[in-house]
C-alpha cells in the first residue's frame, strides 16, 4: 500500500498547492524585494502550470534576490513535493514496480521529500504565522515515517489559520497523524470533525473509514468507503479496495465483487489493483 495514499487525489497535495498560490507573500525589506517577488509570482506561475523545473528556477531566484521570503521557500517546497508525487505515480500507480526500477524512485521519492520538507520549515522559521508552511511541513514528515514530528506541524498549522489554505484538509492530515501512531480515538475525532465541517471531503471520508476498518467496524467503514467510491470527482482507488475488504468481512460476496470490479476500473496497472486481484473471496479473508 502506497505511503502517499491520501495524498494524491483531487483534495490532497496538488490541490493544496495550487490553492497555496493565492496566498500573497509580504517580504521583508531587506535584500530587493520588489525583484524577489516578481520572480516570486512567475514561479507560482509556473507551479499553476505544473512547469515544475522553471518553477524551481524563478524561486531560487527569488530567494537570492531575498533571503527571508518565506512564499518562495513554500513554492519551492512544493516543486519538490509535487516531484515526489509524480515519481510515486510512476511506482505505484501507473506501474507497480519492482526490483531496483522500484528501489531507484523509493529513493528519489525520498531525496525530494527531504528537500522539500526542509523548505517548509525554513518557510515557517522564517514566518511562526504561516499555517500553510507547517502544514506542508507535516505533510512531508508524515510520509516519511516522522508521525510525532507531523502531529505537531499540524497542530502548530491549525492554531495559526490566517494563512492557512484549508483547515478541513490540515485536519484530515493530523487525523491521519494520529492513524499512523494507532491512536484511532483521537484519530476519529479529528477526522469526524474535519467531516463535519466538510461534508463529502474524499481524503477525510476515506480515513475514518480507515479508522473504523482498523476498529472491525465493518458496516460503518462500508458506508465511508462507498461514500468516497460514489464520488465520481474523487479518484481515491483504495476506497474501493477498502470497501471489497469491509464486505468480504461481512461475507457479503457480491457486493465485494461489485467494489472490486470498481477498484480494477480505476488504474487497472496499480499496486492497489492488483490487491484487489488476488483478493481471497471468503467471508474473513480480506485483511
Amino acid at each position: 500500500m502506497s505511503k502517499l495514499h491520501g495524498f494524491t487525489h483531487g483534495v490532497g497535495l496538488l490541490g493544496a498547492a495550487i490553492a497555496t498560490l493565492a496566498l500573497g507573500g509580504c517580504p521583508r525589506p531587506e535584500g530587493d524585494p520588489a525583484k524577489s517577488q516578481t520572480r516570486l509570482e512567475l514561479a507560482r506561475d509556473f507551479l499553476l502550470k505544473n512547469q515544475l523545473e522553471a518553477a524551481e528556477a524563478e524561486a531560487n531566484k527569488a530567494i537570492a534576490y531575498l533571503n527571508t521570503n518565506e512564499e518562495a521557500y513554500n513554492v519551492r517546497g512544493l516543486v519538490h513535493h509535487l516531484r515526489a508525487l509524480a515519481d510515486q505515480r510512476l511506482l505505484e500507480i501507473e506501474g507497480c514496480l519492482t526490483g531496483l526500477d522500484a528501489e531507484a524512485l523509493r529513493d528519489e521519492v525520498e531525496k525530494e521529500l527531504g528537500l522539500a520538507e526542509a523548505d517548509f520549515r525554513k518557510a515557517a522559521a522564517l514566518a511562526p504565522d504561516f499555517g500553510e508552511a507547517f502544514s506542508n511541513a507535516g505533510t512531508a514528515a508524515l510520509l516519511l515515517g516522522d508521525a510525532d514530528r507531523a502531529k505537531d506541524d499540524f497542530e502548530h498549522a491549525l492554531a495559526a489559520p490566517a494563512r492557512l489554505v484549508s483547515p478541513g484538509l490540515t485536519r484530515a492530515h493530523l487525523g491521519w497523524a494520529y492513524f499512523a501512531k494507532n491512536d484511532m480515538v483521537s484519530a476519529f475525532k479529528e477526522l469526524r470533525q474535519a467531516v463535519q465541517f466538510q461534508p463529502g471531503m474524499c481524503v477525510a471520508t476515506y480515513r475514518l473509514g480507515r479508522v473504523y476498518f482498523a476498529r472491525e467496524e465493518w458496516e460503518k467503514a462500508a458506508e465511508q468507503f462507498q461514500e468516497v467510491s460514489d464520488q465520481t470527482d474523487c479518484h481515491v482507488q483504495e476506497a474501493a479496495l477498502y470497501l471489497m475488504k469491509a464486505r468480504l468481512e461481512q461475507g457479503l460476496l457480491d457486493d465485494a465483487r461489485a467494489a472490486q470490479a470498481q477498484c480494477l476500473s480505476q488504474a487497472p496497472a496499480s499496486c492497489v489493483a492488483a490487491q484487489c486481484r488476488t483478493a481471497s473471496f471468503s467471508a474473513g479473508g480480506a485483511r
